[in-house]
């Protein structure tokens, strides 16, 4: 286990100096920009980011099938998954750039309603990622052999920098009044030196390039079809993911967007310490399926790391829900504060649920049934869409932010369900290790509506809310907490070591 913490240390560490670089950039862009400017930069990043995921799931199927391998010692086929990634995913990303460099008049007529000054830069920007897709697919391949061979360090570096391209430069560069062609062109030129790297760094340790003989077959084809499962689910997941924001553009106003991502990006990252154990376990968790199978040790990994999940968000929600007005106002002033609160809070309290139900979707993959969480996505697309189709309809951005908490909701219970038959454990809410969360979960609901209702006197609320985080804190380690993680807490408190 030292390993999984050291490596959630560093996904973690890294993330947090990605947010904090984003944090201190987004105000600038979007003053320097203006609404509509940096909608249309979001939204062809979001474009951007769908594409990416069209590479049949091999950035997700090479960190498993790697660690496996490596794992037993089998360092031939490592080589070979990782040259045969490397070759599907430059071909995807070909035809993909062929695509959207060809489409990109259409492509922006349908996702962008902006003025026709507005629309050269639109499909300025799509020919150009385009042109640079084959590299964004080998970033994937790449930081996923590293995530299996063990290099979390390597990873999260390369991750570190490519955000500081992206929001740092964009800073800059809106600073120095260049508009969204010329932000997007440097964004790629990074991308381009991070991928270099990645293929010195990778080479070092596996020399794929120097692979020679026949291919494993039976090899390659477990790698693709584990990896078009999962390509399914990153497919069908943007989707749905991103259907607010087009939905609002459309239908609304593209202006409406940035209400409506701004405390979606802030909101989400509370992702950051479910994802930083997650993808940490990920790999060990293959290692330990691999060798042991769906054993005690598995299980107990399992609930361990969803009690810890669970530990932490609930919390965390609740205080973003408590502040959101606070937080908002710091950080980007009175006016976008008038607009989105409301959309900040809804958006907290979503992401509570997509925060823990990143385990179940990790461990599915990880026991090799990336069929069931492609599955759980198809069923919520067509439940998704007509949802959000309705709601933005009838209430706007306040509409976008109820479709997304339903969704995540929706998502996290089925993901759980299916990982509970699975891993052969009890189905039912109240038989999980959440009946022991209910009263503290209780208590945080009471402590943070009493302080929502004393918004106008701060000190109050936080004096509200700090009671209710105590008498949380205290029952769930009376109530929720295993003996061996009692005993484990009391031995980090200070004058307890040597106890």
């Amino acid at each position: 286990m030292k390993r999984v913490y050291r490596n959630t240390a560093l996904n973690i560490g890294s993330q947090v100096i990605v947010m904090l670089v984003m944090f201190l950039a987004m105000p600038w862009i979007v003053r320097g920009l203006g609404d509509t400017s940096f909608a249309i930069l979001s939204l062809v990043w979001t474009v951007v980011g769908y594409f990416t995921l069209w590479d049949w799931g091999i950035g997700r199927a090479v960190t498993k099938f790697v660690a496996e391998r490596r794992a037993v010692g089998r360092e031939r086929d490592v080589r070979e998954i990782v040259f045969v990634s490397v070759v599907v995913s430059t071909l995807l990303g070909m035809v993909i750039g062929y695509l959207i460099v060809g489409f990109s008049r259409p492509i922006g007529s349908l996702l962008f309603t902006v003025s026709q000054s507005y629309f050269s830069t639109v499909d300025a920007s799509l020919k150009l990622v385009g042109l640079f897709m084959p590299l964004l697919l080998l970033q994937g391949v790449f930081r996923g052999v590293l995530m299996g061979l063990d290099r979390f360090d390597l990873s999260n570096l390369v991750q570190v920098l490519n955000s500081a391209l992206q929001w740092g430069g964009a800073m800059v560069l809106v600073v120095l009044h260049f508009g969204v062609v010329w932000i997007i062109c440097f964004i790629m030129l990074g991308r381009l030196v991070t991928t270099i790297v990645l293929v010195i760094l990778t080479q070092s340790s596996v020399n794929w390039i120097g692979i020679k003989g026949r291919l494993n077959l039976s090899l390659v084809k477990g790698v693709l079809l584990f990896g078009g499962w999962v390509m399914v689910s990153q497919v069908v997941s943007p989707l749905l993911q991103y259907a607010e924001r087009f939905f609002l553009s459309g239908m609304v106003a593209t202006s409406m967007v940035t209400y409506y991502i701004v405390p979606y990006e802030a909101t989400s990252k509370m992702l950051v310490l479910s994802v930083g154990l997650v993808s940490a376990l990920y790999p060990a968790m293959s290692e330990l399926h691999g060798t042991t199978g769906l054993g005690d040790d598995f299980k107990k990994l399992y609930l361990q790391s969803e009690r810890v999940l669970i530990f932490a968000f609930l919390p965390i929600g609740a205080g973003l829900c408590v502040f959101a007005p606070e937080v908002l106002r710091l950080w980007m002033g009175a006016v976008f504060t008038e607009h989105a609160t409301s959309t900040f809070e809804l958006l907290s309290i979503a992401f509570v649920a997509s925060s823990i139900a990143q385990l179940p979707y990790t461990i599915l993959q990880a026991v090799g049934r990336s069929d069931l969480t492609g599955r759980v996505h198809l069923i919520e697309l067509p439940i998704h869409f007509i949802v959000t189709f309705l709601l933005v309809k009838s209430f706007g951005l306040m509409g976008a932010a109820v479709a997304t908490l339903f969704r995540l909701i929706l998502d996290a219970f089925l993901l759980y369900m299916y990982a509970s038959t699975k891993l052969g454990l009890k189905v039912g809410f109240l038989t999980r290790p959440w009946k022991k969360f209910l009263l503290p979960a209780m208590i945080l609901v009471v402590g943070a509506g009493s302080a929502i209702a004393l918004q106008h006197d701060l000190v109050a609320k936080a004096g509200v809310a700090l009671l209710g985080g105590i008498l949380y804190l205290i029952i769930v380690f009376r109530y929720a907490l295993e003996e061996n993680e009692k005993r484990m807490i009391r031995a980090m408190l200070p004058g307890r070591a040597g106890a």
